[in-house]
């Protein structure tokens, strides 16, 4: 998730937002820009103590202070966290209070999580378009935050199935353990590495939220904490665990690419199905779905990449 990801990224325009999202939650210049893309987008932007109210109508949700650069993501994906999780009243408002570390409740099932700020939105139905993992499958959760999708596809998968749940940010691993712990999934493998291109040490933005991620992705590279973490290649990972899983799900925020061609041989011997969350910016203005669309069809695999569930998303699969 970036910093106004739907706009366009000229080196220039890049360069001024950059400066923009350096100068922090305090600054009264990313405030006005903040409040300015909400009001073009229907919505608006109230700073509060420690919290960002985001609005519409009678909804409303809370982030923290240094969640900033989620509040446009958060506009984008407003309908669907409200889709996702069961809202609280107060003052006549339905409210999605995220600003604090809190216990979530999805409407799937009404299952609850904890969670350190802003929580997954419930994307089964994207990541299961094109394959459902059954009883039995291995299956990896990359980007798996606090384990919600960790938890669907557990219950998916079922005893005899595996679910390697990669989370690298040490704050969201915690609560991914905490929430394997409250739900008894024994099934669930946490694995706190990142995947990437190739094995070894890689900084890290960890910052607690859905936006961390290696840094070399990211395009606002300069804020959070920077640390060394633990990545791992697609291949050396599954001679890891001693399985290919038969299907992936990824939210990397941007890493993905280099996962993809780093793994390109190993793809052409290996069937794996993916469901990739696609819409993070490149440094040269494209975005990741344009680049997988043209790597899966050259190692053998059959893509499609489509916004139809709210946000682009790219399947892949043996062709």
């Amino acid at each position: 998730m970036e910093f106004f990801v739907n706009l366009n990224h000229a080196p220039i325009i890049q360069s001024v937002k950059s400066r923009i999202v350096k100068l922090g939650p305090k600054s009264s210049v990313l405030r006005l820009m903040l409040k300015a893309h909400g009001r073009m987008h229907g919505f608006g932007v109230r700073f509060s103590g420690a919290a960002i109210a985001i609005t519409r109508g009678k909804q409303e949700i809370d982030l923290p202070m240094n969640h900033f650069v989620e509040v446009p993501i958060t506009m984008e994906c407003f309908d669907d966290f409200f889709r996702s999780i069961e809202p609280k009243q107060r003052d006549g408002r339905s409210v999605l209070d995220f600003s604090v570390p809190g216990l979530h409740v999805y409407r799937r099932g009404g299952i609850a999580f904890h969670f350190p700020g802003l929580p997954e939105e419930d994307s089964m139905e994207a990541y299961t378009a094109w394959y459902q993992p059954g009883p039995g499958d291995v299956v990896w959760d990359v980007g798996a935050h606090a384990g919600a999708t960790s938890y669907f596809l557990s219950q998916a998968v079922g005893p005899t199935g595996k679910v390697y749940a990669f989370e690298p940010d040490e704050s969201n691993y915690a609560y991914l353990l905490r929430n394997i712990e409250m739900h008894g999934l024994t099934n669930v493998v946490p694995v706190k590495k990142g995947l990437a291109g190739k094995t070894g040490k890689v900084v890290f933005q960890a910052d607690g939220t859905m936006s961390a991620g290696i840094q070399d992705y990211l395009l606002y590279s300069e804020r959070g904490n920077s640390v060394e973490i633990d990545a791992i290649s697609l291949p050396d990972a599954c001679a890891e665990f001693g399985s290919v899983p038969s299907y992936v799900k990824m939210d990397i925020e941007g890493a993905e690419v280099a996962v993809i061609q780093g793994a390109a041989e190993f793809l052409k011997k290996n069937a794996i199905s993916f469901a990739i969350e696609s819409y993070h910016p490149l440094a040269e203005g494209q975005l990741t779905y344009e680049v997988l669309d043209r790597i899966f069809p050259e190692i053998g695999y059959r893509a499609e990449s489509s916004a139809r569930f709210g946000q682009m998303f790219t399947w892949a699969k043996p062709s």
